[in-house]
């Protein structure tokens, strides 16, 4: 219990020197534009590729296959269950691919990852990747197929090459290497592995930093909570997670893995639902504010969650 009360204060300390940061002025969206990059570009990957060898051997990996099955099958039940809802509450056909999306799909890596590794340690990092590799091909499949099936401009298209540089970003092309160095037993030079590392502790103070940023860049006067965007909320914070732990009671599976996949079912929306819904210009604006204020609400319903599975 302490040490999750420990962890919680640690996140809220780093989230609240950014946000510090950017009401004095010394970091603005361009800061935060930039953090972001070095994470998902840099820091992260190289973590990855470190972290994995160290932490696992491939008997532990091929214990946590029955993982990425829990994953796929939660995930897929949470879009089920948004798709049943969108259709009771009678959502307007262009805004429901957008709402299935924001209903079902997690910020996995960018949020998820640093929030586990500050609470469980570097051990959890394989364990957020797994969880990331169902979240992250059921959304450029299945999500933004409906994002553009429902949109208001159903010509645009994504390039296969586009489709494919989604799926396989910098920080799982890290996850893929950091696999084939454990399943090949091949060992990096210490000097390699050192100034990897270094970087890679990058990765959770800049993403804490630019949550801070994002916290003090909403205006909480322009926030418009209809019966929708109540039920995002409702299916982001409750029932995603309830249908993750559930799923988890099937299997026999590490208590950490149980804890990582709770957590990162209640992350706030995936930042690329904006993204797509731009692109296929599917209620941009509104699903760019929902990331925004979702990942705002994260940072006082995740430490309550994590407080429970610490105790």
């Amino acid at each position: 219990m302490l040490n999750g009360l420990n962890s919680v204060l640690t996140i809220f300390m780093m989230i609240g020197t950014g946000f510090i940061m950017a009401k004095r002025g010394f970091f603005n969206k361009e800061t935060g534009k930039l953090f972001s990059k070095l994470v998902l570009n840099i820091s992260l990957p190289f973590m990855m590729i470190v972290s994995i060898p160290m932490r696992f051997s491939k008997e532990k990996l091929f214990s946590s296959l029955n993982g990425i099955i829990v994953a796929f099958l939660s995930i897929l039940l949470t879009y089920i269950i948004a798709i049943a809802i969108a259709y009771i509450l009678k959502i307007d056909r262009d805004k429901r691919g957008v709402f299935y999306a924001m209903f079902t799909f997690s910020n996995s890596i960018f949020i998820g990852l640093p929030i586990n590794l500050s609470l469980f340690g570097e051990e959890s990092a394989t364990y957020v990747f797994l969880f990331y590799l169902a979240n992250t091909s059921l959304f450029w499949t299945v999500g933004v197929y409906n994002i553009r099936k429902y949109s208001s401009d159903v010509t645009m298209e994504l390039s296969k090459i586009n489709f494919l540089k989604k799926i396989f970003s910098p920080p799982f092309i890290g996850f893929i290497v950091g696999l084939a160095l454990v399943f090949l037993e091949i060992k990096l030079p210490p000097f390699i592995v050192d100034s990897l590392k270094y970087i890679g502790n990058l990765t959770t103070p800049l993403s804490m930093f630019f949550i801070g940023i994002v916290i003090y860049s909403i205006n909480f006067r322009d926030i418009r909570l209809d019966i929708p965007t109540y039920f995002v909320l409702i299916g982001k914070f409750l029932v995603a997670p309830l249908i993750m732990f559930v799923c988890l009671k099937l299997f026999e599976l590490p208590q950490l893995l149980n804890n990582v996949f709770v957590l990162e079912a209640t992350m706030p929306i995936m930042t690329q639902v904006a993204l797509v819904s731009e692109f296929y210009g599917a209620n941009s604006e509104d699903v760019s504010f929902m990331v925004g204020f979702t990942t705002v609400l994260s940072i006082l319903i995740i430490p309550i969650y994590s407080i429970i599975l610490l105790k």
